[in-house]
Order: C-alpha cells, then sequence, then structure tokens
C-alpha cells in the first residue's frame, strides 16, 4: 500500500509499504459477528470466556503468563478500544450536522456510545472535552450518560495539563523557557502540588472513584529529553542564563553528584537526565493519585517523538504509572522486535497505545494538520488500521489503543487545519471503511490475542 508523511495536497511522491489484514491472515479463522461478539463480551467490551480475575469494582492491570492484561471492575479480562477527543466539532456545518441529527448532547451520546459499540469500540481518551472545562460536552455528558445507563456505558481516561498548571503557580517555565518546561518537576513544591491538583475540583477531582474510569494521564507529549533543540534536555537546563533558577542548580547538583561533565555531556549521560527528571515528575503524580483514589489506574504521559524511545524514561514511566502510554507516530508497524522489547523490559508494565492515524487523500478535507501518515483512499486508512493493529495484539505488552480521533477536523476544529482524523465525518456518521475494517479487529481482538500467543504467524 502507499502512503506519504506529507501533511496536505499536493503529494510529491509516496512510499510503498507492506500492509497486512485480516483477511489474508493465514490460519487464522473469522467466527465472530456483532452479536457471537455481544454474546462473549460484558457492557466494557470484556471478554466473558476467558479466566475471570478478582472482581474490585475497578480497573486494574495484571499479568497472565507472558501477557499482560487490563481487569474491568466485574473481574473480566479487558483489551482497551477507544476513541480520543469524543466532542463536538467547531465548524458551521458541524454544528448544523448536530442540530439535524441529535435533539439534545444525551441523545448525541447515547447514539454515539451505541453505534461504537456496535464496531468494538467501547470507551473515550484525551482530550474528550471542549475547551470550556465546565462545559457539559465531553467527560462530563460521558459521567452523566453513565450515570443514566450503567448497562451501557463509555469508558473514560480524562487528560490534563498538571504540568502546565503548576507553571502558572511558579511564574512560568525555567529560565522562560518553553523546551525546559519537564524540568519544572525538579522545583520545590512540585510534589505538594500535584496533591492538590489531584483533589481539586479542577483537576483530578471530578473522577475519582468513578468506576467507568479507566484511569487518568497528567499531561501529554511531555518534551523529557530529545525533541527540541538543543536536542537534550539537560542542554537546555545547563544554558539558562539565571544561575539562581531552580532547575539549572537542580541540573547541576546531579551533574556533579554523577561526575557529568556540564560543559559537554554525553547522549547517554543527557538521556539519564532525561529519566532523572521523568521520576521526579511521575512519582509525584503517581503518590498524589494514589493518595487521592488508590484503586485509580495511573497513566502517565502519552509518551512521544524520541522520549518513548528512551530507555531512562520509559523505566521511570514504569515505575510509577500502571500503563505506559505511547503516543505512536512516524512508524507503519509497531517496532515488534526492538522497541516493544525494550519497553516490556525497561518498564515491567504495559503499554496502551493513546494516539495512531492516518488521513486519507479522498476527503474533501485539506489535510494542513497531524503527524499521521497520508493515504490515499478511506480504504486505505482501513487497511492501516488492520495492519497497525494486528501487530500490537502480537505484543504480550501491549493492552489496547486508542485512535486518534472520533471525528474529523474541520474548519475551527484545531487552529483552522482540517484534516481526516476521524472514525466519524463532520455529518456524524460512521466513515463506512473505517467502520467496517475497524469492527473486524475490534471484535476479533481476543481471538486474534489466543491465536497469536499460541504461535500462529
Amino acid at each position: 500500500m502507499d502512503r506519504t508523511s506529507s501533511n496536505s495536497r499536493p503529494v510529491k511522491s509516496w512510499t510503498s509499504e507492506k500492509t497486512r489484514i485480516l483477511p489474508y491472515l493465514v490460519g487464522f479463522v473469522r467466527n465472530e459477528n456483532i452479536d457471537t461478539y455481544k454474546a462473549k463480551t460484558n457492557k466494557y467490551g470484556s471478554s466473558t470466556e476467558l479466566a475471570k480475575q478478582a472482581a474490585t469494582g475497578r480497573f486494574y492491570v495484571t499479568k497472565i503468563g507472558e501477557r499482560w492484561w487490563i481487569v474491568d471492575p466485574e473481574g473480566y479480562l479487558h483489551y482497551e478500544r477507544s476513541v480520543c477527543s469524543f466532542r463536538k466539532g467547531g465548524s458551521e456545518r458541524n454544528a448544523t450536522a448536530f442540530a439535524q441529527r441529535f435533539a439534545s448532547d444525551a441523545e448525541w451520546v447515547a447514539t454515539s456510545q451505541r453505534e461504537l459499540a456496535d464496531i468494538g469500540f467501547h470507551g473515550t481518551g484525551a482530550f474528550s472535552t471542549n475547551k470550556n472545562a465546565s462545559d457539559v460536552v465531553g467527560y462530563k455528558a460521558v459521567q452523566t450518560h453513565n450515570a443514566v445507563n450503567p448497562g451501557a456505558p463509555l469508558t473514560l481516561a480524562p487528560s490534563f495539563s498538571t504540568l502546565g498548571a503548576f507553571r502558572g503557580t511558579v511564574g512560568g517555565d525555567p529560565g522562560g523557557q518553553e523546551n525546559c518546561r519537564a524540568a519544572l518537576a525538579l522545583y520545590e513544591g512540585w510534589e505538594e502540588y500535584c496533591k492538590t491538583y489531584a483533589k481539586a475540583d479542577y483537576g483530578y477531582g471530578p473522577y475519582l472513584r468513578d468506576k467507568n474510569v479507566l484511569g487518568i494521564f497528567s499531561d501529554n507529549e511531555i518534551d523529557f529529553g530529545t525533541n527540541a533543540e538543543p536536542k537534550h534536555l539537560l542542554k537546555r537546563v545547563l544554558g539558562i542564563t539565571d544561575k539562581n533558577n531552580e532547575a539549572y542548580k537542580a541540573a547541576v547538583a546531579w551533574c556533579s553528584a554523577n561526575g557529568v561533565s556540564t560543559s559537554s555531556p554525553s547522549t547517554d549521560q543527557c538521556n539519564k537526565f532525561a529519566g532523572y527528571v521523568a521520576e521526579k515528575y511521575y512519582k509525584g503524580v503517581s503518590e498524589a493519585i494514589k493518595a487521592a483514589d488508590p484503586q485509580m489506574l495511573y497513566l502517565g504521559t502519552r509518551l512521544h517523538g524520541q522520549p518513548k524511545y528512551n530507555k531512562y524514561v520509559i523505566e521511570a514511566a514504569g515505575k510509577w504509572c500502571d500503563i505506559v502510554s505511547i503516543n505512536y507516530y512516524s512508524r507503519w508497524s509497531p517496532e515488534l522486535t526492538d522497541y516493544i522489547p525494550m519497553w516490556a523490559t525497561a518498564a515491567n508494565k504495559p503499554f496502551l497505545v493513546t494516539e495512531f492515524y492516518t488521513k486519507g487523500l479522498d476527503s474533501d478535507l485539506a489535510n494542513t494538520s497531524g503527524a499521521g501518515f497520508l493515504v490515499k483512499t478511506q480504504r486505505d486508512r482501513a487497511y492501516a488500521y488492520q495492519h497497525f493493529t494486528l501487530g500490537l495484539l502480537e505484543a504480550p505488552n501491549c493492552v489496547g489503543w486508542h485512535w486518534f480521533k472520533y471525528q474529523d477536523d474541520d474548519g475551527a476544529d484545531n487552529s483552522n487545519k482540517p484534516a481526516n482524523k476521524g472514525i466519524y465525518d463532520n455529518y456524524y456518521n460512521i466513515i463506512p471503511d473505517m467502520g467496517k475494517y475497524a469492527k473486524d479487529i475490534n471484535i476479533h481482538v481476543y481471538d486474534l490475542i489466543r491465536f497469536f500467543d499460541e504461535g500462529a504467524k
């Protein structure tokens, strides 16, 4: 299949990629339709046929043999399949379509829950709220739906900007530099602030002890190391001109304690410092969450770019997070022979893919934003979904995925940069090929796990 990393038209060149889809998976027999799938799963999309675990009334993780699992509140083994950004779009045509299809926000949520469940998606991921945190649309609307419809819930995985909120209390980024923001975790008061934020209504508070909350993302794509120039966080922090800055002094102290030159640290030393900062960050958040709600899963920060390949950052995430979250871009196939095994070893925790998508050239949208590959058609997008998720299902340390996103970007959404990212189009209809081929994978996940774990190729 052809793909390109270009964000928009015109496409100057295409790259051909091998693409594996379910109908050609040798040796696998598709036995499920939506009715048989529903007969073998519960309201969370968990398997009622696999060995039942202890029911705690909340989500938790466990390892059985070589494979990690999420366990749902009823004690059933769960493989996560959800959509990010469950919210209404911002364009005029989007608003018109919403008004034509739904009489209320409640009807929108209930209809979406039913339609998503019918193609094997059972929850919502990050960014599932409009910009106004008090707006009924988004997380609050999902919680209201779940309270009224306990037999047909949408799970939640709310995302926050904990580090950004802390930044506002300490006068800005270290040295006034946004690319040093991760080093705020080195400031005195970070851990105490996390404890306050965890309980606050403007923080994690509204989601504590909610059995339908899968877990919490404390931040998004924190640059722990090599995403910005200068490439390493240590070099950026050591370059702060204010020598009284807390992050600068902490970095100098770390260098002194570890025999590191402040003028010419090596790449490995820079990577270790990134892990040091990550541990300070994750420790503060994790301890605050567990103090406020010991059963709440901590899902981390949706690692993106180079930090997800830094074993020291992964070690820190694994030490303090229940699940390591990965926004997985710039790779056509999951890295089953190198980095995914590294995540298993370094973290000793499962990982969850919390963003991935492709965009179709045949959409009426310009595709002027986004990290996902551009492909030629909606059928190609559907094939790409199957190819990538089949690879994830092979990984015993993967516990699921969140597709980015619920609905295409359109007009006013995403800073006026429309793009074909959604399962739904901007008329609130599931895109046919995406729905058909995503469903085929989603309703077979437990059979596919058994197939791969038994060693079939």
